[in-house]
């Protein structure tokens, strides 16, 4: 495990994570990059996350497997902020038809091809406001 922290990295606060987490972020930040400039026309200056390193369940529920958060394996994204102070946030700008909006869904397929597990909006209710991406063992996006 790992401990990432500004300015090595533009996710806030800094994190805990397993080596492989990190260093898939690290690529997915680049592609985020490239993206921003793309759709928005502009640079992310900082992403916002919920955490990574949390001892818990798949969904917080009493029983059942352990969630990759618990071995610092994934990571929830909900805002992107831009350098001129814009922010691009999950809950209100997915699936909307406008720069924002297809930037998410270019930052949600992205993330596909870079993870083995990656969540948003449309997976379920718990992730209306986030996108989850681990390295677990399953591959699934959605």
């Amino acid at each position: 495990m790992v401990h990432v922290e500004a300015p090595a990295s533009r996710l806030k606060p800094g994190f805990d994570a397993t080596c492989a987490l990190a260093a898939g972020l690290s690529w997915y930040l680049d592609e985020l990059q490239r993206l921003a400039e793309q759709h928005l026309r502009n640079r992310i200056a900082r992403v916002e996350h919920w955490g990574t390193y949390n001892c818990r369940n798949v969904n917080n529920a009493e029983s059942g497997r352990l969630s990759q958060h618990a071995t610092a394996n994934a990571i929830d994204l909900a805002l992107f902020e831009l350098a001129d102070g814009r922010q691009v946030v999950v809950r209100t700008d997915w699936g909307d038809d406008t720069p924002a909006g297809r930037f998410l869904a270019a930052a949600h397929a992205a993330a596909c091809g870079l993870f083995n597990v990656v969540l948003g909006p449309d997976y379920n209710a718990l992730h209306a406001d986030h996108f989850h991406l681990d390295l677990g063992r399953y591959r699934r996006c959605r």
